[in-house]
């Protein structure tokens, strides 16, 4: 008989188990990436249990440590991805363009008038300021925070692949980590607080990324890009622009601000 010993996860409802599905995709994806060996789980086993809910066992975590900041090992392993999926695309015919077009339709069903008119100004800001830039999507790993990351020395190890999804900005992991941290404990997301985050995702676009024009308006716009589809990815799951929900505020409030940090 094997035995496999790992990690179990079993979705709770329909949402857990599209996760799970993500997760095993990536990461069977992601397996084939050498520059990532030894840096993500691997999958072990994984199937339904009843009443039909899925299950997935991974790798175990590895013993490592935990950091805030986004240092030059986080930028190496989001470098990396580009070697896994990497499209070049103009804004208007990428996943993540055509995501958000159709999430704003959705969001109609319980967004007021108000809410709609600045989801849709916003995403036509986006449009304009990327009308003649194209440029790479790439695969995002979609939560890209310190609790999902463990130091190993100069390597990352990093869990949760549930929310990964393709065609994304390069610029998004690297703007989550350094903005879901001060949301989510409900410290300020302030315009400087922005506007430090843009300048760090355009250092490391520039390394990461050089074949292709990083001009602040790009940055701002895929700065855009990054919180509009946090804004509609939470909102949809609830049902509802719910401004009780910390990293929703904040966002918002950029939405709304955007003529303050957005380069002309």
């Amino acid at each position: 008989m094997n035995l496999s010993f790992g990690l179990v996860k079993t979705a709770a409802d329909d949402q857990a188990d599209l996760l799970l599905a993500r997760e095993a995709h990536w990461l069977r994806e992601l397996e084939e990436v050498r520059e990532l060996e030894g840096q993500v789980p691997r999958v072990l086993e994984e199937g339904t249990v009843p009443p039909g809910r899925r299950y997935l066992v991974l790798s175990m975590l590895p013993a490592g440590g935990e950091t805030r900041a986004f240092t030059e090992d986080h930028a190496r392993f989001l470098a990396s991805l580009r070697k896994a999926r990497l499209r070049t695309l103009e804004f208007d015919v990428s996943g993540t363009g055509q995501w958000l077009s159709r999430s704003i339709g959705k969001a109609r069903a319980f967004a007021s008038q108000k809410q709609i008119r600045t989801l849709e100004a916003s995403y036509g800001d986006c449009e304009t300021a990327l009308l003649y830039w194209t440029g790479p999507y790439v695969l995002a790993q979609g939560d890209f925070a310190p609790w999902n990351i463990r130091s190993l020395g100069s390597q990352l190890f990093v869990s949760d692949w549930g929310h990964a999804h393709a065609d994304a900005s390069p610029l998004d992991d690297v703007l989550h980590y350094l903005m879901i941290q001060r949301a989510l404990n409900s410290r300020p997301v302030t315009v400087p607080v922005l506007r430090q985050a843009m300048q760090q995702a355009s250092e490391f676009a520039l390394l990461a990324y050089p074949e292709w024009s990083w001009r602040p308006p790009v940055v701002g716009a895929l700065t855009l890009v990054y919180l509009l589809g946090v804004v509609l990815d939470r909102s949809l799951r609830r049902g509802s622009i719910e401004p009780g929900d910390a990293v929703v505020d904040a966002y918002w409030k950029l939405l709304e601000k955007r003529s303050a940090w957005m380069p002309k």
